[in-house]
């Protein structure tokens, strides 16, 4: 192959690299709402904190809590430790995504169950660049 025939192959595949890249649809709210909320399905049932702790924005925050993010961490964690995410699931099959008029989005029910019972949580999101981050977290009945 000559030289030409290499450098006419390269530009070739770099314009439909760069044409691909333009034509991919972007994703909708919706889509990346529920990654975000299939990321927390996964970590709270493999009990990665790490992980779960990706889908929390920066400015999380909750009454019951006295801080934000790195507050939920610890408590979060001593729930693992206690075993209350032992044999835990997170059915995700009813929830719904509702915008709000201040930006964020709620997604209800969130229904987690194990052990030792179970509980739905409302999810506030708000979106941060191309990526839907949870704000708070509403249970029921508190």
């Amino acid at each position: 192959m000559t030289k030409m025939c290499v450098r006419l192959l390269i530009c070739g595949l770099m314009i439909g690299l760069v044409a691909g890249c333009a034509t991919t649809p972007k994703k909708s709210d919706d889509d990346l709402i529920k990654e975000t909320v299939a990321t927390v399905k996964t970590a709270l049932e493999a009990k990665d904190i790490e992980m779960l702790l990706t889908t929390f924005s920066e400015d999380f925050s909750h009454p019951e809590l006295a801080g934000g993010k790195e507050e939920a961490r610890e408590m979060l964690q001593m729930g693992v430790d206690a075993g209350y995410a032992d044999d835990g699931e997170v059915s995700i099959v009813d929830m719904q995504i509702t915008k709000n008029d201040d930006g964020t989005a709620s997604v209800y029910p969130v229904d987690l169950s194990g052990p030792p019972g179970s509980i739905s949580v409302e999810l506030v999101m708000k979106k941060e660049g191309d990526v839907w981050r949870i704000v708070t977290v509403n249970p029921d009945g508190m």
